[in-house]
């Protein structure tokens, strides 16, 4: 279906001889359940997937097909259309992309534009056709298309050349395409489209795995249905798929009026209304610019979304994150930022549905309309008043699904108000197929049926006219032929005429009446091609007319499929060869010319509701290939060979092949937790099956109750896709029990007053009970408290070192105090069991603690630290008998980790080619959670780099060591997937990338670039560094870098680098100096600096550091070698004044 995520029924599937389509005007419609008075007819037959039609004031009809080409009736009367316009080139029909969306310009044909909507067949920046309708397996991500707007100038039934108004809607998967166009009562034109995401697992831009990554050019855990919630995310361009646009018809730019008119970005400024994930058809509701939408959903909820007022503000109508009347148990699990605000987000950020139906539920009680696949695809409003239908129907809006066959009357509590959802009535059960919906002149209701006619219902209000039924047999055949006539299937609503109804044969469509009995026989002797025509009359003279097709001296090929066989079966990405060949009674052997092939995908809620999905299809071919689609199960593919004679007779064949299927079973330890699979949830233990092969999202949510999320059984991230295996699987997460809350510390406010505390640490120690416990926050109470600025504090917890401070654990961020209270700061530790800590506080400004008498020694301060400068190490402290009113809450550890920082930095260039690439965390990681899959590394065009993955939990580091040595001069881009989590289970809120540059080898290096044998010691707070004379040639360095032999923990593991000119052999004048960056041990650390350095001359590299990090060097020449008296990190002099010279060569070079 076109755009569909369940699509649309196309045609049964069968094996029998057809005759060629032909355009009927209004010829009944069997089988259609209508409320009393309303008959189906069919206006137009013979088209090709018609996907919209519009009516023009001067009564022509204009119809567009699928596949690109738009045909123009003269009127309803008009059996042969003409092509107005052939788009095919341009238009990308593979799957549910095609031309879906066309509207007339409101005073057309004065105004004589016609406005189009289809899938451009190329990716963004590239020009259709690119894939000619033939991408190999268009579900796999990889088969990148866009969307366009157009308008067409008519000129009598011909249009002009393509004026493009927008070229946008970046579309990775087969389905969720472009949607709708509809004019406002203001003029302007509304446009809607889908979000372009994969319908088969959880898509956030991860998908899929390999090349192309990223085509949609997405920021992290913003793609792939994420992008119907882009405008959220304002630090990005905006894209527009999922939304609804209000437009100028004649720009194509935003319409004046919009909500955010005034935005720098311009699809910003367009955008009405977003969280739509396939807003398919649109409508107006008469003389205003309400608009109704009609929005396919996933596998649980179908809606019918309305926009009041498109000026008053943008309308979020929540997907991904909500589908139908809740969360969307998929995006819910997967704990993504932008739907995790979103739910967080005040009341009535989100719009809920005007009506919303479930898959397994009816709308209508005790209705014929089937339950299971489901697809949301048309809406069209009933005038107000003056219709023929009766008065309940004025105001109402009809909807459409394509997957039940139904469509539905939402009636106004009183005529020509509001619909109301409470005041639903099914109209048409059993429906051809429904994708449009449209009234006409007459104020009729007339939809599209993707399998190729134009339908109206017409209302009678007193006598109905019958329905004329032919049955003849047989239709082909050698001259002379007798065919046999029977007219008693034909049938009258009304129960006067049964059994009273009038019959007149026209044999050969002459106009004589040859036969007036229901049933009669008739003998064709010359050859040709006959029509045979039914009148049937009722008692009130209301007649109908039915014809049929009669071929003396000819018969039907005979089409058959030679492969693949009926025992073939598949798995995802298999390629499928087929072939076959037609015979033919008075033709022979049919050239391959005559064979055409259709692949169709049935998606199946159950063994007998299935609905279709066109694959693709092949002219002209007696063989050919294909590759097995992904696709949720239960589905089957079914092959169709139709092969055609000179004369238009058709045989179609079929073959229905089945998937290889596979049952993961889901659980949990402990059992009974929620898992998502797909689209829902389930209680472990639970089985799915699935198609070997295909792509499937897991989520493990977490926190559930006391559970936190630890690992999954396959090493997976806690979302993470799986292929289906061919063999029965299991998938176990493992979740670990959270701790009931507890306080450690002293928790009463103390009675005495502390003094003298700014850039001070104090603090106490105490013992941790007999669990394990992860601190989630540190609380001091304060009495005094100075005013801003200087009511500024921080926390931190140390070790114990022998009954003193020892090692830094963990340090809190800023925040203000307030004076007689308790104050809290966040903070993530996690303490052994039985074991001491100091729990400490820092502040900027004179505030003092309450305490109370302790133990001996129980209290610890330190002087003369500022205020935020934890050291890493507490070193040498006074003691004293004091209990600070301080403590640590444990419990459940919800907050996101986050990347602190990395070696090589975002943007170094120079980066040597065999280099570790560090990754450094804020808190401790799950180490089963430090993947290959979710630390990715790539080169040029995104190819995946072979990489190792090892963690180092003392520094809360992951560390990428490629497999082989990176190429020169290259950039690679490192990304950390949300699939990273903390040891309680919580992802990184997104994924955090970054780039660099290797080293040139040919490239000039100033310095010394060897990996000095010796270790200096000493360095925190000096600076070091060596002299080194330039060569012959001016040289422009971009960075510095130095070899660090041993690293302190952090925060000291801070370092800075700088170029001074020579003065007499000592450091002169400061040239330029560094950013700050982290260093990391047995490593060259590289940092940006910008400087030219002239010919001939000496200058100074020099290091300077936080912390107790000790650089490499070599024995030198004399007084090469310098280094200055402690000076305060990262303040480099503007003349380096007073050093120390000797004879030291240190391994740090300027490139």
């Amino acid at each position: 279906m076109p755009v569909l995520r369940r699509t649309l029924n196309g045609f049964v599937a069968f094996a029998s001889v057809l005759a060629m389509s032909s355009f009927v005007g209004s010829q009944p419609a069997t089988a259609v359940a209508l409320p009393s008075g309303f008959q189906e007819q069919i206006v137009f037959s013979g088209l090709s997937s018609p996907v919209d039609l519009e009516f023009a004031p001067d009564g022509r009809v204009l119809v567009a097909e699928k596949g690109g080409r738009i045909k123009i009736f003269d009127d309803l009367a008009d059996t042969t259309p003409t092509v107005f316009a052939d788009l095919s080139v341009n238009v990308h029909n593979q799957w549910d992309r095609g031309l879906l969306g066309m509207a007339l310009a409101p005073d057309f044909p004065a105004d004589p534009y016609v406005y189009v909507l289809y899938t451009y067949d190329a990716p963004p920046g590239e020009t259709a056709p690119v894939w000619n309708d033939v991408c190999s397996n268009a579900n796999n991500g990889r088969c990148v298309v866009t969307g366009r707007l157009s308008r067409l100038r008519a000129s009598g039934n011909t249009a002009g050349s393509e004026q493009v108004l927008l070229h946008d809607w970046c579309q990775q998967f087969p389905s969720h395409s472009i949607g709708d166009l509809a004019f406002g009562a203001d003029g302007m034109l509304y446009v809607a489209a889908g979000d372009g995401a994969s319908f088969s697992a959880v898509d956030y831009g991860q998908l899929p795995a390999g090349a192309p990554t990223n085509p949609c050019a997405d920021p992290p855990s913003e793609g792939g249905a994420l992008r119907a919630q882009d405008i959220r995310t304002p630090a990005d361009e905006t894209q527009l798929d999922g939304t609804l646009l209000r437009l100028d018809p004649a720009t194509g730019a935003a319409a004046a009026g919009n909500p955010n008119i005034g935005s720098a970005d311009p699809n910003t400024r367009r955008i009405v209304a977003n969280g739509l994930r396939n807003p398919y058809r649109i409508t107006m509701r008469p003389g205003t610019n309400e608009t109704w939408i009609s929005d396919t959903g996933w596998t649980t909820w179908e809606e019918v979304n309305r926009v009041v007022d498109p000026t008053a503000g943008v309308t979020n109508f929540g997907w991904p994150c909500w589908e139908g009347n809740g969360r969307q148990p998929g995006y819910d699990s997967a704990n993504l930022p932008i739907c995790e605000n979103l739910y967080t987000a005040p009341a009535g950020t989100h719009t809920q549905p005007f009506v919303a139906w479930n898959h397994a539920s009816k709308l209508v009680a005790g209705e014929a309309c089937p339950t299971g696949s489901s697809s949301s695809t048309g809406v069209a409003f009933y005038p107000t008043a003056g219709g023929p239908y009766p008065d309940a129907y004025n105001g109402a809006i009809f909807f459409a699904d394509y997957s039940r066959r139904c469509i539905w009357a939402s009636l106004p509590s009183t005529p020509g108000g509001l619909p109301s959802a409470a005041n639903l009535q099914t109209f048409v059960s059993d429906a051809a197929g429904p994708v449009d919906l449209e009234v006409g002149p007459g104020g009729e209701l007339y939809y599209a049926d993707l399998g190729g006619t134009i339908r109206r219902v017409r209302y009678f209000p007193g006598n109905q006219p019958p329905s004329a039924v032919i049955d003849a047999s047989p239709t082909q055949g050698p001259a002379p032929l007798t065919v046999t006539f029977n007219g008693a299937g034909s049938t009258d609503p009304d129960p006067a005429d049964e059994g009273r109804l009038r019959y007149a044969w026209d044999f050969t469509n002459d106009g004589v009446t040859d036969s007036t009995s229901p049933t009669a026989t008739f003998t064709y002797n010359a050859v040709g091609s006959y029509t045979a025509r039914l009148t049937v009359t009722d008692t009130l003279n209301a007649t109908h007319t039915s014809t049929v097709s009669i071929t003396p001296g000819n018969e039907a090929p005979t089409a058959v499929i030679d492969t693949p066989t009926v025992s073939t079966t598949w798995k995802v990405g298999d390629t499928i060869a087929f072939s076959g060949h037609a015979t033919d009674p008075q033709q022979g052997d049919l050239p391959a010319s005559r064979l055409d092939w259709d692949l169709v995908m049935h998606h199946c809620s159950a063994p007998d509701n299935c609905h279709e999905h066109a694959i693709r299809s092949w002219t002209g071919v007696a063989s050919g290939s294909f590759e097995a689609p992904d696709h949720e199960f239960p589905s089957y593919l079914e092959l169709r060979l139709v092969a055609t004679d000179q004369e238009g007779l058709r045989h179609v064949v079929t073959r229905r092949l089945d998937p290889e299927t596979v049952d993961l079973t889901f659980n949990t330890v402990p059992s009974g937790l929620q898992l998502t699979v797909g689209s829902s949830s389930g209680t472990t233990p639970f089985s799915r099956t699935v198609i070997q092969g295909s792509t499937n999202s897991v989520s493990a949510p977490s926190p559930q109750g006391s559970s936190a999320f630890a690992s999954w059984s396959d090493g997976g991230a806690q979302t993470h896709v799986i292929t289906a295996p061919t063999a029965a699987t299991t998938y176990t997460a493992t979740y670990t029990a959270v701790p009931a809350p507890q306080r450690i510390g002293y928790t009463q406010v103390g009675t005495s007053l502390d003094t003298g505390e700014m850039n001070h640490m104090n603090g106490s120690r105490f013992v941790t009970g007999s669990d394990p416990a992860t601190v989630t926050s540190m609380s001091v109470y304060m009495k005094a408290v100075q005013p801003a600025p200087n009511n500024q504090y921080q926390l931190a917890i140390y070790a114990d070192a022998n009954g003193s401070p020892g090692a830094r654990l963990a340090t809190s961020t800023s925040g203000t105090l307030t004076a007689n209270s308790w104050n809290t700061r966040p903070i993530t530790a996690t303490l052994a069991a039985g074991t001491p800590y100091w729990l400490m506080y820092n502040t900027n400004g004179d505030n003092n603690m309450s305490f109370d008498a302790g133990t001996a020694n129980q209290g610890a301060w330190s002087a003369s630290t500022p205020f935020g400068t934890w050291p890493a190490t507490f070193g040498g402290s006074s003691r004293w008998n004091a209990k600070f009113s301080i403590y640590a809450t444990t419990g459940a550890d919800t907050a996101a980790p986050a990347v602190t920082s990395t070696t090589p930095a975002g943007g170094a260039s120079g980066v040597a080619l065999n280099a570790p690439i560090t990754v450094r965390f804020s808190e401790g990681m799950a180490a089963g959670s430090i993947t290959p899959a979710n630390l990715e590394l790539r080169g040029p065009g995104g190819t995946l780099v072979n990489r190792t993955v090892a963690y180092d939990a003392a520094n809360q580091a992951a560390t990428i060591t490629p497999s082989a040595a990176l190429a020169a001069s290259t950039q690679y881009t490192v990304t950390v997937r949300t699939g990273v989590t903390d040891s309680a289970g919580n992802a990184l809120a997104a994924d955090h990338q970054f780039s660099f540059t290797t080293i040139d080898p040919s490239a000039p290096r100033f310095g010394y670039d060897e990996v000095g044998g010796s270790l200096d010691s000493g360095d925190m707070n000096y600076m070091n560094g060596s002299r080194f004379v330039n060569g012959s040639t001016a040289l422009t360095v971009s960075q510095i870098s130095v070899y660090l032999k041993a690293v302190q923990a952090a925060p000291a593991n801070q370092y800075q680098v700088a170029v001074y000119t020579d003065v007499n052999g000592s450091p002169g004048t400061l040239v330029a100096s560094s950013t700050s960056g982290t260093l990391t041990a047995n490593s060259w650390n590289s940092r940006p600096v910008a400087a030219t350095l002239a010919p001939n001359t000496a200058y100074w590299l020099m290091y300077n550091t936080n912390g107790d990090n000790n650089m490499s060097y070599d024995a030198g020449s004399a007084n090469q070698g310098a280094w200055s008296q402690p000076r305060p990190f990262g303040t480099w002099p503007s003349s380096f004044g007073t050093s120390t010279r000797w004879t030291a060569k240190y391994s740090i070079y300027a490139s």
